[in-house]
């Protein structure tokens, strides 16, 4: 076994000392330069044939100092996504190995790749190659983030609209669904929706056959994704002061039902789990000023108990429910806008995740109903 530090790649400020590879063959040649580094002394490396001068040979063969060879089918990718790994590895035949190069590959991407048993190699230095005759381990590590990304092309993130359609979609229904299916769930645009099952899948937060459905979801992990790129604080919030306290302000509030509303944080989450009595009021406006109004409520420096934010997405309405009449959101909304939340917010977040990991089935909706036995 080989474990081995690049110094030159280690870090995401890491300078690129050649251009982007951009052919299949250039591919090739940075992933053999960097796994020949990392091969133990007496060991070799050779290439079968190449299709055409731009395309990656068919075959990598390495040798062993005592006259074995390991063959690998050679799989050059520019840009790889976690879900590509299932692909590369249903295409090869047999027992045959598979050898990825790739420009860049995330550590999603290298996790499932690892899991699937394909060796690996990107143009940074990451590298994985095993073999069991003969007997062969190498590890190396290349960049933590991919250094050709430039700064019209940030990562990606999961913000704005569509991500949050898309998200709550997601967290919100059980079973599999074609990316259409999710299209029309969501009601976010095809091209967004298509980027955000991307970006899910390159961050390994879901799971999709190629070209096929989505087939798992890691909910749990992807809502915690979702809350640290967008989340209730990242809205415009205005802060007021009710006298008469948080109950009796609601019981005031369910009386209110002509304007499009939601209860989110601590009181939407007491409907599923309750963690202690809450102390402020949360809540989503179509229309915050009007609702403002409504309630005879005015603005204050300091000491608010009641914050009324302009949501930058119509899914915090989605799939809504009513406690005392009072609209609160889906129990996955209030988990993501307390876990991004201050002071006790963050544990009445994971107290709620126990109850919604506990209980699926009473809040998750399933795609398709079960067949009859």
């Amino acid at each position: 076994m080989v474990d081995q530090e690049n110094a030159e790649f280690a870090g995401h400020g890491a300078k690129v000392p050649f251009p982007k590879p951009e052919r299949d063959i250039d591919l090739y040649r940075r992933a053999i330069a960097t796994l020949r580094a990392a091969l133990p002394q007496g060991w070799t490396l050779a290439s079968g044939k190449s299709r055409s001068l731009a395309d990656a040979p068919e075959r990598l063969l390495v040798g062993s100092p005592g006259g074995e060879v390991a063959s690998f089918s050679v799989i050059p990718a520019r840009g790889v996504l976690a879900g590509d790994a299932a692909r590369f590895a249903d295409g090869l035949s047999g027992s045959d190995r598979g050898f990825v190069c790739a420009r860049y590959l995330s550590e999603p991407v290298r996790r499932q790749l690892d899991a699937r048993g394909l060796s690996y190699a990107d143009a940074t230095g990451n590298t994985s190659l095993s073999a069991d005759r003969p007997a062969i381990w190498v590890r190396d590590r290349g960049a933590d983030a991919d250094p050709w990304r430039g700064p019209g092309r940030p990562a990606a993130q999961l913000t704005g609209d569509p991500a949050a359609r898309v998200v709550r979609a997601l967290a919100d229904h059980s079973g599999q669904l074609t990316v259409p299916e999710l299209i029309r769930l969501s009601g976010a645009s095809t091209g967004a929706t298509y980027r955000v099952v991307e970006t899910l899948e390159e961050r390994d937060l879901l799971e999709r056959l190629p070209r096929g459905p989505i087939t798992s979801v890691r909910w749990q992990q992807m809502l915690r994704a979702w809350s640290s790129d967008a989340n209730f604080g990242d809205c415009p919030t205005v802060g007021y002061f009710a006298p008469e306290g948080v109950r009796s302000f609601l019981t005031r509030l369910g009386k209110h039902s002509d304007h499009l509303y939601a209860v989110t944080g601590s009181v939407a989450a007491a409907a599923f789990a309750e963690y202690a009595p809450a102390h402020q009021v949360q809540i989503y406006a179509d229309h915050d000023e009007a609702l403002a109004r409504a309630l005879e409520l005015r603005p204050v420096d300091e000491g608010a108990n009641v914050l009324i934010a302009t949501p930058r997405s119509a899914a915090v309405f989605e799939r809504t429910l009513f406690r005392d009449n009072v609209r609160l959101v889906a129990p996955t909304q209030a988990f993501a806008d307390l876990l991004a939340g201050t002071g006790r917010h963050p544990q009445e977040a994971e107290h709620l995740l126990e109850w919604l990991t506990e209980n699926v089935d009473e809040w998750r909706t399933p795609l398709r109903a079960p067949e009859s036995p």
